[in-house]
């Protein structure tokens, strides 16, 4: 369940794909920094994906050994005691929680200690917005849960008592305790905050319910179909690539664009306070990330017409001039890693040459930029990336140019899987534990792994360029903030 999309497929024992749908999803932002989702919709496009795969000739129902939704991690839904939707989903884009953010803030170290992370407009703060800013809609509220636990529980017609999440999701929540897998009281009763309000915590394969009657004449699916609690969408990816070299590097793009470092141990970001780190769905292992919220909205919505890409991708290979010299800041719903809600979007060095297409690479270096802080943030972590180069993954792993672009800021090999549903397999890989089908979930990973597509290996003709532009856009940020905070505060009457 992705923030542009819900996308279902059906794999067998042996990893191959037997069907695929997908459905879009839409975002509503009614105003600036607010971003939601209607749950009813989220829901409605899970069972009509499934609807459209079942519905393919050679998928029988009766063949179905269970079923995991996985989905996004920073945003939260809430259920009343029926398990009916008490809010919008709160997205992981939405920033008004900012204030709540600042309040937490003042915990921050033991926070990143014990939860994994900084503290950022996610689950606990957004917990505190709904209490502290709708006290009447947070009076209705009697779990707060992950949107595809959301729609996995109405799925299995569970009420509230039953509410899960998963642990490869704790590290977007300030009130757990990510090593222990528990929630963090004593945090939550400086806050005074009800515990009985969290779900209870459970493993990605955990069986939480099966299909229920109306589900099923809604999906075409079995009723009784097992119905296993899934997992966070960057985890379900990493899963499906089958790679756990510790020091791997993996890049997410989609709606948000997401750096993410595999680990064999616990380890925080306390000096830099950008990274958050998560448990693997493999025991044992974990994974520290950050990301840039919302590229993929911003490049989607710049857009460039079919002669304007082949304009720009001829110009690709040309040789560097002054044209290039032009900055963008992709931060336009604010900065999440480190948190910002301040920031804004900008171009910086326009002038009369610069036309659409060196403004939407100076889009995609932007992204890079923001990539090479995130690496330089695990190097500082003593993570050592070795020789597996970044595996790029999500739709802007399409572009041949964003990952040459990436490839020479970052000075490392970017690696394409062929295909683009590694979300999906890593959730299908979960179901398959879940049910029994495979002994060993590590191995079936790896066995299902595929070769690489094709690889992009960093010019070092340009290094020197990237060193100087990377700088800039350091300076460009911390200039720039006070310009973002005076815009914020002129008065509108």
């Amino acid at each position: 369940m992705g923030t542009s999309s819900t996308r279902v497929v059906v794999v067998d024992q042996d990893g191959c794909q037997r069907g695929a749908a997908s459905r879009p999803a839409r975002l509503a932002n009614p105003a600036r920094q607010v971003f939601e989702q209607c749950p009813d919709e989220m829901y409605a496009s899970v069972l009509l994906a499934i609807g459209d795969v079942m519905a393919q000739a050679s998928i029988n129902a009766g063949d179905i050994a269970g079923i995991a939704i996985c989905g996004q991690m920073a945003g939260i839904s809430t259920i009343g005691r029926h398990w009916e939707a008490t809010t919008p989903y709160d997205s992981w884009l939405d920033m008004r929680c900012a204030n709540q953010v600042q309040r937490l803030k003042a915990f921050e170290p033991s926070i990143i200690e014990q939860a994994g992370g900084p503290v950022s407009a996610n689950h606990a703060a957004k917990w505190l917005y709904w209490r502290d800013e709708q006290p009447r809609v947070y009076r209705k509220i009697r779990k707060i849960i992950m949107p595809a636990a959301y729609v996995a529980g109405r799925m299995a017609a569970l009420d509230a008592d039953a509410a899960f999440m998963d642990d490869t999701y704790l590290g977007f929540n300030s009130f757990a305790d990510n090593q222990a897998m528990q929630w963090n009281t004593a945090l939550l009763d400086e806050f005074q905050l009800e515990v009985d309000r969290l779900p209870r915590l459970v493993k990605p394969w955990d069986r939480i319910g099966s299909v229920c009657a109306k589900a099923a004449r809604e999906c075409g699916l079995l009723a009784g179909t097992p119905v296993f609690a899934g997992c966070a969408d960057i985890a379900a990816s990493l899963l499906g690539t089958g790679s756990f070299e510790p020091g791997q590097l993996f890049d997410i793009a989609g709606t948000g664009s997401v750096l993410a470092t595999l680990l064999d141990h616990y380890a925080v970001d306390a000096q830099h306070r950008t990274l958050t780190t998560f448990r693997h769905c493999i025991p044992g292992l974990f994974y520290s990330m950050a990301y840039v919220g919302g590229a993929g909205i911003t490049l989607k919505a710049f857009g460039l017409t079919d002669a304007e890409c082949q304009q720009l991708q001829a110009r690709a290979g040309a040789a560097l001039s002054e044209r290039d010299k032009l900055l963008f800041m992709p931060h336009l719903g604010g900065r999440h890693a480190p948190f910002d809600a301040a920031l804004a979007g900008a171009f910086v060095g326009l002038d009369w040459r610069h036309d659409r297409t060196d403004q939407y690479r100076a889009m995609l270096e932007s992204i890079a930029y923001e990539y090479a802080r995130f690496a330089q943030c695990m190097r500082d972590m003593q993570v050592d990336f070795g020789s597996g180069g970044v595996i790029s993954l999500g739709g802007g792993a399409n572009s041949q140019l964003f990952r040459q672009i990436k490839a020479d800021v970052l000075g490392l090999p970017y690696r394409k899987l062929p295909g683009a549903e590694y979300g999906v397999l890593g959730a299908a890989l979960v179901a398959g534990q879940g049910a029994g089908v495979f002994a060993d979930l590590k191995q079936t990973a790896i066995d299902w792994q595929r070769p690489d597509e094709c690889v992009a290996l960093p010019d070092a003709s340009r290094q020197a360029f990237y060193a100087g532009m990377r700088k800039a856009y350091e300076h460009m940020l911390g200039n720039l903030k006070p310009v973002m905070a005076d815009l914020q505060a002129v008065p509108l009457a």
